[in-house]
């Protein structure tokens, strides 16, 4: 019993672990049947380099989501991460409203902006005790606002700026931001999977109370979690107006339910102490080529959010009977 029950809690692992990837091959194979230009090799790099901003956030949300925290602020964070970027790195001399020159500045300060966003939402939910969900709501509005009134109405800008060479210079043919996903991924997935703070990550998704009484500093963990993320994420926002050319008053509004979107089509489990940062990203490229195959076959724009909702659907329903299937067979053994 204990060897078949084994057997079936290392079948429903792999069908976990490799449902995206089903997903993601049914997906490319049907677009592919029905719009020639879909399968071509610029349509395939386009995908990419459009799915790395989500991936890239992606990497950082799957660090919250696998202790057992969601972070819904992370649109807002963008916004004001670059915001604060766009700020500190104006040219003097440039006029609100005119192509502004921005130096290269614009690179670190995002960064830390993005890095220190997230450590308030750390430190807000560890210091006040407050729900990740309701504490990261309330920065969302916050960080919204801010950007608002820093920004006003109008988009920015940035001509020449440093920052479109992150967003649009190419290496061997291959856009830079893909090479930065990639590092980026690979950076997660050993911080993750070989190092004693990934390890805690899990431990404490798996079973809070246990991660407690054995000493772990939860608080901290939480806390460079959140951290983790938003350094993600506006690193998601550099690649974002580096691609775009302007700092839009609108930046990151729903990216956030995107990447949530993409975490759990990886099969990360929102009840924590479950994921892996490959499953996180090929969530990501799911969810653009769905945009992208029903733009080649000119769909509804109505019908994009219908088919991303069904699949993910289909994804947490087949997750939860997986789950049951696992709870079941571990009873058994």
């Amino acid at each position: 019993m204990t060897q078949s029950g084994g057997i079936d809690r290392a079948w429903v692992a792999n069908i976990q672990r490799y449902s995206v990837v089903v997903m993601l091959v049914a997906v490319v194979v049907v677009f592919a049947s029905i719009s020639t230009p879909f399968f071509t090799a610029s349509n395939l790099n386009n995908i990419l380099l459009q799915s790395t901003a989500t991936a890239l956030a992606a990497i950082g949300m799957t660090f919250v989501i696998v202790t057992g925290e969601i972070d819904i602020s992370i649109g807002s964070l963008m916004s004001l991460a670059m915001t604060l970027a766009w700020m500190f790195s104006v040219i003097p001399g440039a006029e609100a409203g005119q192509q502004a020159g921005v130096s290269a500045w614009v690179y670190p300060v995002g960064l830390l902006a993005g890095l220190a966003l997230g450590l308030i939402n750390g430190l807000m939910i560890v210091v006040l005790r407050i729900n990740s969900f309701i504490a990261t709501l309330a920065t969302m509005f916050a960080f919204r606002g801010i950007a608002w009134k820093m920004v006003g109405s109008s988009d920015k800008a940035f001509a020449d700026s440093p920052v479109l060479f992150l967003g649009r210079t190419e290496l061997f043919g291959i856009g830079l931001p893909i090479y930065l996903v990639a590092i980026s991924a690979i950076a997660a997935f050993l911080v993750l999977t070989r190092t004693p703070f990934g390890r805690y990550l899990y431990a404490m998704g798996g079973s809070p109370r246990s991660a407690v009484e054995s000493g772990l500093p939860v608080n901290l963990l939480k806390v460079m979690a959140f951290g983790v993320c938003g350094l993600c994420v506006a690193a998601a926002g550099l690649i974002t107006i580096g691609r775009v050319g302007t700092l839009q008053a609108g930046l990151g509004n729903g990216f956030e339910f995107t990447v949530i979107a993409a975490v759990v089509l990886g099969g990360t489990s929102l009840l924590g102490g479950r994921g892996t940062i490959i499953g996180s990203i090929l969530g990501a490229v799911l969810l653009v080529v769905i945009d992208n195959g029903l733009n080649l076959v000119n769909a509804s724009v109505y019908i994009y959010d219908v088919v991303k909702g069904a699949i993910l659907i289909t994804a947490v329903l087949i997750d939860v009977a997986l789950l049951r299937r696992l709870g079941a067979s571990a009873r058994a053994a």
